[in-house]
């Protein structure tokens, strides 16, 4: 069938960190006065909670810092919370002139366009504010619909608001997880391989039959 849309992971797709200052969540232990493996071990533990929307980044470094007994001050938190916003913002605006202009022709071609991104709520805050914002039709945002790839279901509910069949949409992602996920759900998927291959802990075959140039996103859309 003819592909009719085609849905991007968001980071290391669309843009990437790499290279990028950003303070993780995972290296917070100091702000918060607590142990660092402690800490460590307890944001692993709730990570997937704030991924899914069930608990908001601010409430669970206060409960971390609670539970630990660190430093739980209200503007210790806000502080935390709006850095990362302004991180990842600026990120979402180091939009790569290759990216805008494939999009851009997708677009011309009549192909609906989408995002579907794990993401916490403050990752995509700055979203309304990207160069790539007016090129796509819906947004499917694990914290909003409380669905995270690789389940199916978030890549059917993403189709659903395009507006296309599984089987008539492609998915583009960098990660090999993703990736499967958006293939157990129907949907012709390929691994991005631009950003990800900049990365020294990213696994790539020599034969790897991902696509290693946003080019090739619109030859493969059309192709099909």
């Amino acid at each position: 069938m003819l592909i009719r849309a085609v849905l991007f992971d968001l980071y290391e797709t669309l843009v990437t960190e790499f290279n990028q200052p950003l303070r993780r969540a995972s290296s917070l232990a100091t702000q918060l006065g607590v142990d660092e493996a402690a800490y460590k071990r307890e944001w692993k533990s709730r990570r997937a909670e704030v991924v899914l929307g069930r608990c908001s980044f601010h409430d669970a470094l206060a409960q971390i810092a609670a539970k630990l007994g660190g430093v739980a001050d209200e503007s210790v938190l806000e502080g935390l919370r709006s850095e990362r916003v302004a991180q990842k913002t600026t990120v979402l605006q180091a939009v790569e002139p290759d990216m805008l202009a494939a999009v851009a022709e997708l677009r011309r071609k009549g192909l609906k366009l989408g995002v579907v991104t794990n993401a916490f709520a403050e990752d995509v805050a700055g979203w309304e504010r990207s160069s790539l914002r007016p090129f796509f039709d819906v947004t499917v945002f694990s914290y909003a619909v409380g669905l995270a790839k690789p389940d199916p279901e978030i890549y059917l509910a993403a189709c659903r608001a395009v507006g296309a069949l599984p089987q008539c949409t492609l998915f583009v992602g960098d990660g090999v997880e993703e990736v499967a996920g958006a293939r157990a759900a129907g949907l012709a998927a390929s691994r991005a391989l631009w950003f990800a291959s900049k990365w020294r802990e990213t696994t790539i075959r020599h034969d790897d039959p991902g696509l290693w140039r946003i080019s090739q996103v619109v030859d493969a859309a059309l192709a099909a």
